[in-house]
């Protein structure tokens, strides 16, 4: 137990200080909260003002408000539609403060770098027979098939920038009397052009040898595979089970893995949305809001099922004691109190359940998806959105992907069962020996 604590220790050690994952974490986390409004936008048009998919289907007058619709489509292109541009700006802004750069600029430049790497015009033949240049950014690239080439470039961008800022006769100095914003300015200006000339040559070269741009090459050999691994059940049970062995030595699972966790399943998310957005479809059974409500219902771990398990047969005051206070949280998917107060952490009879509740409650509810018993889940929730609620909005109103979720939570009240008596036999077991001591 030591050995792999101390492993498990290390290894955390290692990614909560490697500034690359922490840089696209907290990029993720900035953003999400433009995700979710994405989502409510993707909730207005296609499950309450929608005469096909959504509440229109049954109660026509609804409808009346379908002129609205044009502005949510709006809301939903503008944080959703764009994520690439904004996770590669938010990632370039987080990398540079660990090299404390100017972390506007450095966000800026991160975008300027990943815009001069795509392809920006492409020649079509019109109805008369006519060659015409279309000039601009496609639609797809600013979405999530552009997601990790811009995580890539604004790291690629943000080292360079340290490298080439570090050598002092390419910065322009000025005056001391030349107000200090401007003078800075001029110290970027060699660096950020030299920035720009590679990555733009950099992309010419690829373009040149492999016949594509950039974005599709890395969607194509890094960001199709990690999605397929990640969106499969054995990829995201794997991903479940490392979250969960770095909770059971006190270390914060969910931030352990968030840098390669997020990018994977908001990527499937938001994939699923623009399908049904399209009127197809979701197919990624496998995505960020099944990740929640089957990993985290009461917070990791299914650890409500824990705090029910224990209302049901613990015998212990200080232990039910525990589980009144940490119900409420629970309800909000806040499980730190069942971690640190029954504990869960380093608890060799608690540690079982914890990992096995997530693992089983995914597969249930993989499987519930794959034969069609609960639909897909296609809408962005909030981390903290209630249990029932979580997968009856995730699914688009599906009160089956609702009871799919209580289902779960039920299995890992039965899982939980046996290790709360086996627990609190030990308890009473040590009281008796310290009574006799």
């Amino acid at each position: 137990m030591e050995k792999m604590q101390n492993l498990l220790s290390r290894i955390g050690e290692w990614s909560s200080r490697n500034r690359y994952l922490v840089a696209i974490k907290n990029a993720f986390e900035i953003y999400m909260p433009l995700i979710i409004i994405g989502a409510i936008a993707v909730l207005w048009t296609n499950v309450i003002v929608n005469d096909q998919t959504g509440l229109g289907a049954i109660w026509q007058p609804i409808m009346n408000l379908s002129f609205l619709n044009p502005a949510f489509n709006a809301i939903n292109f503008c944080t959703m539609g764009i994520i690439a541009l904004g996770i590669t700006f938010l990632v370039g802004n987080e990398l540079s403060k660990s090299y404390q750069l100017s972390s506007s600029f450095c966000g800026f430049l991160a975008v300027v770098a990943w815009v001069s790497m795509l392809n920006t015009s492409t020649s079509m033949i019109n109805l008369q027979n006519e060659t015409i240049t279309i000039s601009g950014l496609f639609s797809s690239v600013l979405g999530t098939d552009g997601l990790f080439t811009g995580m890539v470039v604004a790291i690629l961008t943000i080292e360079l920038f340290r490298l080439f800022y570090k050598v002092d006769w390419l910065k322009i100095k000025l005056p001391e009397q030349v107000p200090e914003g401007v003078s800075r300015s001029f110290e970027y200006l060699l660096p950020a052009f030299i920035v720009l000339i590679i990555t733009s040559l950099l992309s010419l070269l690829i373009q040149k040898t492999t016949g594509v741009y950039i974005n599709e090459l890395i969607f194509n050999l890094i960001q199709k595979p990690l999605t397929y691994v990640g969106g499969s059940l054995p990829g995201i049970l794997c991903l479940t089970l490392i979250s969960g062995l770095f909770w059971t030595v006190g270390l914060h699972g969910d931030n352990m893995i968030a840098g390669v966790i997020q990018p994977i399943t908001l990527t499937l998310m938001l994939e699923n949305t623009n399908a049904v957005e399209a009127g197809k479809a979701a197919t990624n059974i496998v995505n960020w809001s099944f990740y929640r409500t089957f990993l985290a219902t009461g917070g990791t771990g299914m650890i409500i099922g824990l705090t029910l398990a224990i209302f049901l047969v613990s015998k212990r005051a200080d232990n039910r004691a525990i589980a009144k206070v940490a119900i409420i949280p629970n309800l909000f998917n806040i499980g730190e109190i069942n971690m640190f107060g029954v504990p869960v952490v380093l608890n060799p009879f608690l540690i079982i359940p914890f990992i096995l509740s997530p693992l089983v409650a995914m597969t249930f509810g993989y499987f519930m998806t794959y034969f069609g018993l609960c639909p897909v889940m296609y809408v962005t929730m909030p981390w903290t959105m209630p249990p029932f609620l979580m997968g009856f909005l995730a699914a688009g109103g599906s009160l089956m992907a609702g009871i799919t979720q209580l289902l779960a939570i039920v299995l890992s009240v039965l899982i939980y069962i046996p290790f709360v008596k086996m627990y609190e036999k030990n308890q009473n077991k040590m009281d008796q020996e310290v009574l006799n001591s």
